[in-house]
């Protein structure tokens, strides 16, 4: 069994089909079969079921089990290329990040900003998923660092390097009808009867927050991402609530306060997989992020 194997393997499973993979691949389907066959018969089992009259391959368990390790081991070799190209050149690589998709915003202003300037070369791939999907890239190898904003599945699986803590604000629109942008501050008394657009990784706290309050929040939408939050303030049609740090740049068209209650906090934790090396581009950048 060498690589070249599970690339292909990864292949049929992707296009669904023996067909569709030796046209991506660029290799007979019937050097595909008889590779399948030696596979199957390698681990002892049926990795693939091809149904009569149905064009789409279905996975057994086995099958899908070495589907997520066959992408493992082709990616483990692509980091294994890229470190070493790291090693030659000393700055360059591609810095692969799993991040909870309110995160986002403030994450690249803060850190990759400053990171980028300093380091020209590397380029990145920001990864912006729910923290299920973020637990699975980053056991996969698919990514290297997490940037969570809610405990990750598995937590004994990671080393959490550090936390930072974030207040929720009140994003708005200077000309709204409801909060003005000459406070300080914004109570959850001032936010009663107010359309409300919460992203989804602070409203659990936010609604929980108001529920101890006994007060019922007028709420518009419930987003995944944090811009989309924001959007709907620019557009006049409610008040987000987000996270934000102090460094954060928003339009001129729009302005933030914050919620002036201490229970209102959410945490962004850092972490990396138990056990597994990082890529010297990953590891400088967290050495970045620990001296900022």
């Amino acid at each position: 069994m060498n690589i070249e194997h599970y690339r292909n393997y990864i292949a049929i499973v992707e296009t669904g089909s023996l067909t569709g993979a030796a046209n991506k691949m660029h290799i007979a389907q019937s050097a595909l079969s008889s590779m399948l066959k030696n596979m199957e018969r390698s681990f002892g089992t049926t990795l693939i079921i091809a149904n009569r009259g149905i064009r789409k391959i279905e996975l057994t368990d086995a099958g899908r089990i070495l589907y997520e390790k066959a992408r493992y081991i082709c990616n483990l070799e692509e980091l294994a290329y890229s470190e070493v190209a790291d090693c030659a050149d000393g700055g360059t690589g591609i810095l692969r990040i799993s991040l909870s998709p309110s995160t986002s915003i403030s994450f690249i202003q803060d850190y990759l900003s400053g990171f980028s300037i300093k380091n020209p070369k590397v380029s990145y791939e920001l990864y912006e998923v729910p923290i299920a999907e973020q637990t699975e890239q980053l056991l996969n190898g698919f990514t290297e660092i997490g940037i969570a904003n809610a405990p990750l599945n598995k937590p004994d699986e990671f080393n959490v390097l550090f936390k930072l803590n974030e207040n929720l604000a009140a994003v708005f629109a200077l000309d709204n009808p409801w909060l003005s942008p000459l406070c300080d501050t914004v109570t959850l008394h001032e936010l009663h009867g107010v359309p409300l657009c919460l992203s989804r990784g602070c409203s659990s706290l936010f609604k929980e927050t108001c529920s101890k309050d006994h007060c019922t929040p007028n709420i518009l939408s419930i987003n995944t991402t944090k811009l989309a939050c924001i959007t709907w303030a620019k557009v006049g049609l409610g008040v987000a609530i987000v996270p934000v740090s102090f460094s954060e740049i928003f339009e001129a068209d729009v302005c933030y306060k914050l919620i002036n209650d201490s229970r209102l906090k959410v945490s962004e934790t850092f972490v990396t997989v138990k056990g597994r090396p990082l890529s010297p581009v990953a590891q400088r950048f967290l050495n970045y992020c620990s001296s900022i």
